[in-house]
């Protein structure tokens, strides 16, 4: 799946609660493939006790590896921002999807750089038409040039993402990200199968853009849904 299935997963993985790894998307291929996975990690978690221990320890080990300190406290609560420092917290990402089994989301840009990105892109083109006629192949050329700069500004900017991502504040809350590989950690209310198949349909179709009424457990993604 392309990215509108990166989205989709994403959506699925706050609404339950899981992480689901990079060799479980491959492998789905159909909406009831989804519904399924979703329905095991949900009654999983009735059955396993405090998945998130081994999961704090092995973010623990990773930290203390990092910091070169065997004896290191970590508490679930501590900041991730806080705790490590820039270069410490790129290379803590750089060995959390060895950790995860699947690509953490992005570390981002602090904000203020993000809006300084914003306000120069869209006043780029303001600046060019300023100056320029408004001809339909000056409009053109305006917009092919804003799009180059944009993508120019995204690359050069790439070594300053270095805040973490929603869902990625603390410890405790990426050891859940690990729970989230075999457990949900959001179950619904109701956890029979129609239930949770009418909550993946709904994220489905919000995600997708697709009618309800294409969104069967049979639908594939690529081939049904238009997934790519």
């Amino acid at each position: 799946m392309g990215l509108d299935g990166v989205e989709l997963i994403m959506g699925i993985e706050d609404e339950f609660g899981i992480t689901i790894s990079d060799p479980d998307a491959f492998e789905m291929r159909t909406v009831g493939d989804l519904a399924e996975l979703c329905f095991e990690r949900i009654h999983a978690a009735k059955t396993i006790q405090c998945p998130s221990v081994p999961c704090f320890i092995s973010v623990r080990q990773l930290v203390r590896d990092i910091r070169n300190d065997p004896d290191l406290r970590i508490r679930p609560s501590d900041n991730v921002e806080n705790f490590l420092q820039v270069s410490e917290r790129k290379h803590f990402w750089r060995k959390l999807r060895d950790v995860l089994k699947t690509t953490p989301r992005s570390l981002r840009r602090p904000q203020w750089l993000r809006r300084v990105l914003v306000f120069v892109v869209l006043g780029f083109p303001i600046a060019f038409a300023g100056f320029l006629p408004l001809t339909a192949e000056m409009l053109l050329f305006i917009w092919l040039a804003t799009l180059a700069f944009g993508i120019a500004l995204n690359r050069v900017t790439l070594s300053l993402r270095t805040r973490t991502p929603d869902g990625y504040t603390t410890f405790g809350d990426i050891a859940k990200r690990m729970d989230g590989l075999t457990v949900s950690t959001k179950p619904p209310a109701n956890t029979d199968y129609d239930s949770v198949f009418s909550i993946v349909k709904r994220v489905v179709v919000d995600q997708l853009g697709v009618d309800e009424d294409e969104v069967v457990p049979s639908a594939r993604f690529v081939e049904d849904l238009r997934v790519g």
